[in-house]
């Protein structure tokens, strides 16, 4: 993995915010209307790093405005603290500044403002020195026009036009900010991101809450400033992805099979939850796949022993269709309650378990084969959508997606399957809700999760054969992802 170019979209890059030394944000780029965190720029950075963050956005404010190097050394002090790439701008006008950066400083990606906008042709030539991966331009826009000077001075250009030039000339990511949101904690302008093709786009400006990180996703990246500053987003949550075993049990027996037929029985489920909490599991489901064909109640007693002998927070899946079933599930000890055919047959639940629990708490299950949606353990088709679907989930209250592959009609990417997640259909989900998304169906290998997380927006991987079958355990896998740049606890 280059460390100027990361794989996957959505990268969540911290930012600091340089003024006399100091980590500050601004309002609208006023300079008069800043706002002190912190005198210790390169011990924030540390925090960033060890929250999972995999890139670091960093403006000299002060060159910004004036095209001074003021905080020469702090930049210095923040690239010396951190391993992760940084990216840096402000100030940056000249061939020999960005020599500066880029070489003796150690920073990984220049960002050209205002000299972008003056001299199209010194990017180019910036671009043929050092490579496009280093070079970043940012586009500050009021109203439409592109703003200079640390965003002190209109430059009359129009933003669009100016990015189709950005491309003409090799730019391949741009920053956008709309310095009207920056700052102001209103979400980004999606509208004016909308407008924007053919380049990748890090969203910056208005950041509010984790929705807004979600649903810029679909972008290069998002930067997140005054939103974490003042609590806002939690940016360990955030950051870190999820390893999720799940348990597949019959009359209190964990089992396994393909796309829940053929059953293996693998074992005790405390004495299996224990050793993957053990193994540093974030969270452990436990699914009743028999109860909704059964049509009977849940496994609110193993549920109940479950609670009393773990801490790894635990969510419970089979058999809930109704509100009073949601929260007796809770009672027993569930963090969180799945609800899948029961959700397709009556939408409502979603609204009403939402309301009265907490969206936190509700989690839709999504089994898909195709772009079908599959109820009653995958084995009666729907007509739904899975896209159009997790959507309507999202409107109605629903805090996380879990999505189930049961695999095409070649029976690949399937539940059971061991043969990978279905990376497209996670990826197009992801990229249309802003809630979180946990990919399952098909893991084999330690591999299979390091692509979904590399290839799709997914917050979590759900594992099962992997673990059950001894092919690996959940420090494995956590141990393959940090060594992969990924994030997790």
């Amino acid at each position: 993995m280059s460390n100027t170019e990361l794989n996957g979209k959505g990268l969540i890059i911290p930012a600091i915010d340089l003024l006399g030394g100091e980590a500050v944000r601004l309002f609208q780029g006023d300079y008069g209307r800043k706002t002190a965190y912190s005198d210790d720029p390169a011990g924030l950075a540390r925090e960033f790093e060890g929250m999972g963050a995999r890139y670091l956005h960093i403006v000299d404010l002060d060159g910004a405005k004036d095209g001074s190097t003021a905080n020469l050394e702090t930049i210095r002090r923040i690239r010396a603290a951190v391993t992760i790439p940084i990216q840096a701008g402000g100030g940056i006008r000249t061939a020999e500044t960005v020599a500066l950066y880029l070489d003796a400083l150690g920073v990984n990606r220049v960002i050209l403002g205002t000299v972008a906008v003056k001299d199209p042709d010194f990017v180019q030539e910036m671009i043929a020195r050092h490579g496009a991966e280093r070079i970043v331009v940012g586009v500050d826009v009021r109203d439409g026009k592109v703003a200079v000077s640390g965003w002190l001075q209109d430059s009359g250009a129009d933003y669009l036009a100016f990015i189709e030039t950005l491309k003409d000339i090799g730019v391949r990511t741009i920053v956008v900010t709309d310095i009207g949101r920056d700052g102001t904690l209103t979400s980004p302008n999606w509208e004016m991101y909308a407008q924007i093709h053919g380049i990748d786009v890090i969203v910056s400006g208005g950041v509010s809450s984790e929705a807004d990180l979600r649903r810029a996703r679909q972008y290069a990246g998002v930067i997140v400033g005054k939103a974490f500053y003042e609590g806002k987003v939690d940016l360990n949550k955030m950051l870190c992805k999820r390893i999720i075993p799940c348990l597949d049990t019959v009359n209190g027996r964990v089992v396994k099979g393909v796309n829940f037929v053929d059953l293996v029985d693998i074992g005790d489920p405390i004495e299996i939850a224990k050793r993957y909490e053990e193994q540093g599991a974030d969270e452990i489901v436990l699914l009743d796949i028999t109860a909704t064909n059964e049509e009977r109640e849940s496994m609110y007693a193993l549920l109940k022993r479950a609670a009393a002998e773990l801490t790894v927070p635990l969510a419970l899946g089979g058999g809930i269709r109704t509100v009073e079933e949601f929260g007796k599930a809770l009672e027993c000890g569930a963090a969180k309650v799945s609800v899948n055919s029961a959700a397709v047959k009556n939408p409502d639940l979603i609204r009403e378990a939402s309301e009265r629990f907490g969206s936190e708490r509700v989690v839709v299950a999504i089994d898909g084969k195709g772009r079908e949606v599959m109820v009653n353990g995958g084995m009666v088709g729907t007509g739904l959508d899975i896209v159009d679907w997790a959507k309507r989930c999202e409107a109605l209250g629903a805090g996380e997606i879990l999505f189930t592959a049961m695999g095409g009609t070649d029976g690949s990417h399937g539940d059971g399957s061991q043969d990978g997640y279905d990376i497209p259909m996670t990826r197009a989900i992801c990229e249309a809700v802003s809630i979180p998304v946990i990919a399952s169906g098909g893991c084999g290998c330690v591999q299979d999760v390091i692509d979904v997380f590399r290839e799709t927006g997914c917050d979590a991987a759900l594992v099962a054969s992997l673990f059950h079958y001894g092919k690996a355990t959940v420090g494995e896998v956590k141990a393959a992802m940090r060594a992969e740049g990924i994030p997790c606890r």
